[in-house]
């Protein structure tokens, strides 16, 4: 199989579809991660994650394929530092939900929005119910940390609050995947003091919820331990993410045929 659908003509399409694929599309955002990393790295983290998966659950004779990545997300909370693009929710809403209809318009229904930006998270999570309970289109939803919590926390040497943006893990799997983006030496420790109910690290989140601007937490846009980051570490850390990702297809590949059809008013 191809890992990308945009390799595939329409007719190639035709013939996949007979054989039900998982689809992952993959979505990201397009903003500032610090002074060490690139704007690109959510839509590009999500990309490699989500292409690697597919290629590893090939090996695993699944038949899953790739949609392009959907690079910009909600990121208004980051537009105080320059080179961040934000879209609406309501935009990034109905762009996933058309974007599904669309492959569903034509049986490629067993689809997995995977999620490389936090700041995705809470609409993504309501795109799928309002897929589901308005048009009767089942999806499944994670972000790629998701799959590997337990392993991220075994993985891990910072302390709580090690782990959050721009961070230990993020700038791990950037050296790994693209180090010439990244620059060491600019890299910055910076871990938040807040209360115990707010969240500070992505492994311990509290029970409390605020929005913020990103320039009210950080002056230099990171917070975690990007110190501690290495490419080597970020290999470690990428296979260990894709194999749970792949390891996912797979047995999505197996679940009873999604529901579809005309939606309930």
């Amino acid at each position: 199989m191809k890992t990308h659908l945009g390799n595939y003509s329409w007719q190639e399409v035709q013939e996949l579809i007979k054989d039900d694929p998982v689809v992952v599309l993959p979505v990201g955002a397009f903003e500032q991660h610090g002074k060490h990393l690139p704007v690109k790295v959510d839509e590009f983290l999500v990309g490699s994650v989500a292409e690697e998966s597919v290629i590893k659950s090939h090996k695993k004779n699944i038949n899953a394929v790739l949609t392009p990545v959907v690079w910009t997300g909600y990121s208004p909370h980051h537009l105080d530092f320059p080179g961040t693009i934000t879209i609406q929710e309501e935009t990034l809403t109905n762009l996933i939900i058309e974007i599904v209809e669309s492959l569903v318009h034509n049986k490629l229904e067993r689809i997995l929005i995977l999620n490389g930006h936090g700041g995705n998270a809470n609409i993504l999570k309501n795109v799928v119910q309002v897929l589901r309970y308005k048009k009767n289109i089942y999806t499944a939803f994670a972000s790629y940390w998701d799959f590997a919590l337990k392993e991220i926390a075994e993985w891990r040497k910072s302390e709580t609050g090690g782990i959050m943006h721009a961070c230990e893990m993020e700038t791990s799997l950037m050296l790994n995947r693209d180090e010439q983006t990244v620059q060491m030496n600019k890299a910055k420790d910076h871990y938040l003091n807040r209360s115990k109910y707010l969240a500070a690290d992505l492994l311990s989140g509290g029970p409390i919820s605020v929005a913020a601007s990103f320039k009210e937490l950080s002056e230099n846009g990171s917070i975690g331990a990007p110190t501690l980051a290495t490419k080597e570490r970020g290999e470690d850390l990428f296979n260990k993410i894709t194999d749970s990702v792949s390891d996912f297809l797979v047995e999505f590949s197996k679940w009873p045929k999604p529901l579809t059809g005309e939606k309930n008013e």
